[in-house]
């Protein structure tokens, strides 16, 4: 079995150890005697060889055969008067194993203290596995990966570059039509070809070298700049479909991410080809009175002001996320350090919570958080691999400001959350509970104290703000096997896009 969590402010006491301290009330810990030899295996891996004494043993020995004894009925005797010799024959398996326990509890938590160790995760050990031996001392070993050991770079005194841009009329109007076309029709387009914006029904084959890896029959997307899949992208897509019409098929290329199922085609370059169907537009519907009061604005001017405070929103989201990342990459630029290929596999799902999050935290729209995301888990090793070192390198940051996340900070982002979704504080909560997000959520806190500290200090060098191009997203892989499985499969893997059609609401977003 597995020792699990371990509480490293529990404590272990013997008999000898009752003196009082008179300041605080507590009872000093005695040390136990052990031996311990540590060798590094690997980035962030500790091997550890641990003898405990066999002085040890045998006073924890005797330590829980007095304490049975007062507990421990034996007929013919009252409680607490059977001979110890008796008490300790019908009890030695039972004693035997809490003295295990019991040492292995307080060895580790003195390996913690002493040795500094900063363990990742609480150590495994197969208790089942170590022997309590009738000579000699108890031994065992175990490997412990730990938090990862480097100098903290200087960090007070940073240049970066953080883009502006003046909001005008213009950028305003893009955003009225984007939060109209939430409640335009889609109707079909009977002349002309594709433009950005409109709606194509393809089937999309993703193929190389003349093997197909997958097929999506039917499948609606938006012309946008770029398209990209849940294993990569197509960053041409806008250019190769410019003004293609029902019947016609067009080819461009897609690249693959490091998460593709098939490994022989991760950072590669591979065909798609669109084979277009249909073609649909949006009519955005008439902005009277009528419209305004349904949606919940008395004036256009109301809305306009609702969609400026967005667009500044999305603008400062941006500007920080730029800046974030040019100071995260410029300190770990000169803080090395290597991280288990295997934490960064089992981090990978926690690590794409995380991200979305941070993106719903900053008020990105529902459509850039779908886009990011996909890129996110399309790359999902390289996002991880960079997610944890940031988080290590903030979290060391913290440590040396003495930042720490409290119970308030956690309540006052909940309210943020729920300002901005419109729900209530409870609700939102609720739901952060029962995904199990709380310790994300106050990673995410701790990072942006951190980074906000670091903001303190830095001088800024102000540059144009060079703004993102549209996005659209499927859901859609391009490999879900080896191309030769692929292949044989006659049926394919046509999972389908949801559709792209605009979805209906009551208040303006990004």
């Amino acid at each position: 079995m597995s020792t699990g969590e371990y509480d490293p402010d529990s404590r272990v006491s013997t008999a000898e150890d009752s003196e009082t301290d008179a300041g605080d009330g507590e009872i000093p810990r005695r040390k136990l005697e052990l031996d311990v030899e540590i060798t590094d295996v690997g980035p962030c891996k500790k091997h550890l060889k641990v003898a405990i004494a066999r002085s040890e043993i045998d006073r924890q020995f005797n330590e829980s055969i007095d304490s049975m004894k007062k507990e421990t009925l034996i007929p013919g005797f009252r409680p607490g008067r059977a001979p110890r010799k008796l008490v300790e024959s019908k009890l030695r398996k039972q004693v035997a194993d809490q003295v295990k326990s019991t040492l292995l509890m307080a060895c580790l938590e003195q390996l913690d203290e002493e040795y500094d160790l900063n363990p990742i995760k609480a150590p495994e050990l197969d208790v089942a596995l170590i022997e309590l031996p009738k000579d000699g001392p108890m031994r065992f070993e175990m490997e412990l990966e730990v938090r990862p050991d480097f100098p903290l770079p200087d960090y007070k005194s940073l240049t970066v570059q953080r883009p502006v841009k003046t909001i005008t009329e213009a950028d305003v109007d893009a955003q009225m039509t984007r939060f109209l076309e939430r409640y335009a029709q889609l109707v079909p387009k009977l002349e002309g070809g594709a433009e950005i914006g409109d709606y194509i029904t393809a089937d999309i084959r993703f193929h190389r070298d003349g093997l197909t890896y997958n097929e999506a029959k039917e499948t609606q997307f938006r012309l946008q700049p770029e398209l990209r899949f849940q294993d990569g992208s197509v960053p041409k897509v806008g250019e190769a479909l410019a003004g293609v019409k029902p019947g016609e098929t067009r080819g461009c290329d897609a690249l693959i991410g490091s998460s593709s199922a098939d490994p022989t085609l991760r950072g590669k370059t591979i065909g798609v080809e669109f084979t277009v169907h249909d073609l649909k537009q949006l009519r955005l519907p008439e902005m009277n009175a009528a419209f305004l009061s349904g949606i919940g604005f008395d004036s256009r001017s109301d809305l306009r002001e609702a969609l400026r405070e967005i667009v500044e929103r999305r603008h400062w989201a941006q500007q920080r996320e730029a800046v974030r990342r040019e100071i995260l990459s410029d300190l770990l630029a000169k803080t090395p350090f290597d991280l288990p290929s295997d934490l960064v596999a089992r981090q990978e799902k926690t690590t794409i919570r995380r991200l979305v999050l941070g993106l719903r935290q900053e008020g990105l729209s529902d459509d850039d958080i779908r886009a990011r995301e996909a890129q996110i888990r399309a790359n999902a090793h390289e996002s991880t691999l960079r997610s944890l070192k940031e988080f290590f390198l903030l979290a060391k940051v913290a440590e040396a400001e003495g930042i720490k996340v409290e119970d308030e900070d956690l309540e006052m982002e909940i309210e943020r959350m729920a300002a901005r979704s419109g729900e209530s504080p409870r609700r939102v909560r609720s739901r952060i509970e029962k995904e199990g997000l709380v310790d994300t959520l106050a990673s995410e806190i701790l990072e942006r104290k951190a980074l906000d500290r670091i903001l303190d200090s830095v001088k800024f060098e102000e540059v144009p703000l060079v703004e993102q191009q549209a996005v659209e997203t499927l859901d859609q892989t391009a490999t879900t096997a080896a191309p030769d499985e692929a292949n044989a499969d006659e049926t394919g893997a046509t999972s389908e896009a949801s559709s792209s059609s605009p979805a209906q609401g009551n208040e303006p977003q990004g």
